[in-house]
């Protein structure tokens, strides 16, 4: 993260490929008015100070007031704010996939929660493996949606071998009730 003029812009290193690819499917993103980082640009042919060649850059700006899952699913998170969280999260995949985005690595490491009045809005943050089409069959969504839930179990049962899920938070748990809150909301 680097602040210039008050701004806050995340750089993200990665080959010069994927740094414009994603640069490409953020900036379709914000177009068509979906919750995720603004792009800002990329840099490439960037070298280190003995003249090393150097990853190509992806900047975003940071998404202000916005906290990682990690900094909320601690052991401190009320059952209730981590339902909350799963809603933002389920509300973000179902308005992506509406536009034809398939996330393909949808996760809480790559989402950021924001407080929206009493409730949560999830924001994507890395869409490096999405793919962007005019709509997704659904198998493509059942794919995302399986990528989804297998990543948000993961990632909390490594919080839970920590000791920093709260005990009443199961992580399969979370992840089948993701999926069962995405077909409710889908149907709908």
């Amino acid at each position: 993260f680097v602040r210039l003029n008050g701004i806050v812009y995340a750089v993200k290193e990665v080959e010069e490929h994927f740094a414009q690819r994603e640069y490409e499917l953020l900036f379709d993103l914000v177009r068509r008015g979906l919750p995720t980082v603004e792009p800002v640009g990329t840099v490439c042919d960037r070298v280190d100070a003995a003249g090393k060649a150097l990853p190509a850059a992806l900047i975003t700006r940071h998404l202000e007031f916005s906290l990682p899952y990690r900094a909320l699913f601690s052991s401190s998170l009320r059952i209730e704010t981590a339902g909350r969280l799963v809603d933002a999260l389920t509300v973000l995949l179902v308005q992506l996939h509406l536009s034809g985005f398939s996330w393909n690595d949808c996760s809480l490491s790559n989402t950021l929660f924001r407080r929206d009045a009493s409730a949560f809005a999830a924001y994507l943050v890395d869409a490096e493996t999405g793919e962007l089409h005019a709509s997704l069959s659904t198998g493509q969504r059942e794919y995302d949606l399986e990528t989804a839930a297998t990543n948000v179990a993961g990632e909390l049962m490594d919080l839970q071998a920590g000791g920093r899920l709260h005990e009443g938070i199961d992580p399969i748990v979370t992840a089948v009730g993701l999926r069962t809150r995405y077909d409710r909301l889908w149907r709908e």
